[in-house]
């Protein structure tokens, strides 16, 4: 297995993901999730791409992903969520879905090349299957890192449009907060009733749904905000 030592402090809201297959999809993932402050366990049976990526990520190490004795040597069972990248190799990905399963992970998400593929799998007990392609890869580590944010339109190559929670650092706190981050709030949905345009001075509350817009970076970093 190859480590590599983060240079930061783990953060609060830092999270442990192992991914399983680091072709484009699974690497791009596995990179993405890292250098957003998160633990990373890559494994592949490859050892080429695994080394390729040794010094991008926490861990990363070569077996055989569909024996399971060699599984359970990672301890891949310490992580809430897993996700199986191995959309090239429907068997494969079946049977190590079954297995994650069956020793309590908690949340499993797989990679399928085609809609039939994605239903069987869900059948088996993936909780969630997507039929992917490099960039999806990043996005799914946007979406698993940072799940306050719940819709985002992208509107150029470095702008989008986003809904997300209040992250519960920011109730009771002004809209002008947003500044900082140069995010621009264009509209409250508290409960039952909508503040459009809000003033800067609106005290955001907690439960508040905020649509927002800004930079992609930035609106990541409020999304990830505790």
């Amino acid at each position: 297995m190859a480590r590599r030592s983060k240079s930061s402090a783990k953060g609060q809201s830092e999270k442990e993901f192992a991914v399983i297959g680091l072709g484009r999809f699974g690497a791009s993932l596995a990179r993405r999730l890292e250098t957003m402050g998160h633990t990373v366990l890559g494994v592949d049976g490859d050892l080429a791409r695994v080394q390729a990526i040794s010094d991008d990520i926490t861990s990363a190490v070569a077996i055989d992903v569909t024996n399971e004795d060699a599984i359970e040597e990672v301890d891949i069972a310490s992580f809430e969520t897993t996700i199986v990248a191995l959309d090239d190799d429907f068997e494969a990905s079946a049977l190590v879905v079954a297995y994650l399963k069956s020793v309590g992970i908690a949340r499993v998400i797989c990679v399928a090349e085609t809609g039939r593929h994605r239903d069987i799998l869900l059948r088996i007990g993936a909780d969630q299957v997507i039929v992917s392609d490099e960039d999806s890869g990043m996005r799914l580590a946007e979406t698993l890192a940072t799940p306050n944010m719940q819709e985002r339109v992208l509107l150029d190559a470095h702008h989008s449009l986003a809904e997300l929670k209040t992250p519960g650092s920011l109730a009771t706190r002004p809209v002008s907060s947003l500044a900082q981050y140069d995010t621009t709030v264009l509209l409250i949905q508290r409960q039952d009733r909508l503040l459009p345009c809000p003033s800067a001075d609106t005290r955001l509350e907690q439960g508040d749904t905020l649509f927002v817009v800004g930079q992609r970076d930035k609106l990541l970093e409020v999304a990830s905000l505790p």
